[in-house]
């Protein structure tokens, strides 16, 4: 009886292990490269303050100072109405910009690139940055937060919004001028009526990461939530801390159930 013999592997199966080691090894180096560059502490140090600063933070975090509830509710609310606002102010801005820079609708595609390129030069500048800036121009609080978040979305919310555009159906816009229908005819009877369903479920999910952000931006100065976290952080009462987080934590989940309740409606 022949014994049976294993076929050998097929030429792509070898190449892309191959690649598959390669990409490996190179992540390897990368890794030791960057821990070898960078100022690191030492093991010592890194024992010292976990030992030194985990307990009173363990014991903080089980003890919550639930008298400060209400006051991180309210804030919180604050966090939200910032949210909202900052994803209002990018929606309306977002919205002519990303038919601007749609090279479907324009005469030339090469007429598109300034929005692109607005677009993109926006979406650079992290929120962060944002809302230091604006702290600086305006002072401390929301206002500051409300305008680093619409300015952020206008570039984030223009991108999807553009691509969501360029993505259309051209059957209708080709029908509408068929039987002598213009640019606005087709504008508002073909391209808003395609696009405004994924249009709301983007600002929907827009809104979800402008609360995320709102809770950090107020690390800055920028209002809200953070604000208080800071505080709280920088005199270690981490009871306090705990109940701030629990508030942020079932804001966030609330309303990320509903956002996306809300989203399946519209899809």
């Amino acid at each position: 009886m022949a014994t049976p013999t294993v076929p050998p592997q097929p030429a792509p199966q070898r190449r892309n292990a191959r690649l598959r080691l390669a990409a490996a090894v190179g992540v390897a180096v990368l890794a030791v490269v960057t821990l070898a560059t960078l100022d690191l502490p030492s093991v010592e140090r890194v024992a010292t303050g976990i030992t030194s600063n985990v307990p009173p933070i363990l014991r903080g975090l089980v003890t919550p100072e639930w008298s400060l509830l209400p006051r991180a509710i309210a804030v919180m609310f604050e966090t939200l109405f910032m949210a909202i606002l900052g994803t209002i102010v990018g929606g309306l801005f977002a919205f002519p910009i990303s038919f601007l820079a749609s090279g479907n609708l324009m005469p030339s595609a090469v007429l598109a690139y300034p929005g692109k390129v607005l677009l993109v030069a926006v979406r650079t500048f992290p929120e962060i940055l944002l809302a230091i800036i604006f702290v600086a121009a305006t002072g401390p609080g929301p206002t500051a937060g409300i305008m680093a978040m619409g300015i952020h979305s206008i570039g984030f919310l223009g991108k999807i919004f553009g691509d969501v555009v360029e993505g259309i159906d051209p059957g209708p816009n080709e029908a509408i001028r068929a039987v002598g229908g213009n640019g606005l005819h087709v504008f508002l009877w073909s391209v808003t009526p395609q696009v405004l369903p994924e249009f709301a479920s983007n600002l929907l999910f827009r809104f979800e990461i402008n609360l995320r952000a709102a809770t950090v931006l107020g690390l800055v100065g920028a209002g809200g939530i953070g604000l208080i976290l800071q505080q709280r952080l920088q005199f270690r009462l981490w009871g306090e801390v705990t109940v701030i987080l629990l508030v942020i934590i079932v804001f966030v989940i609330v309303v990320d159930a509903l956002s996306a309740r809300l989203r399946r409606a519209l899809a």
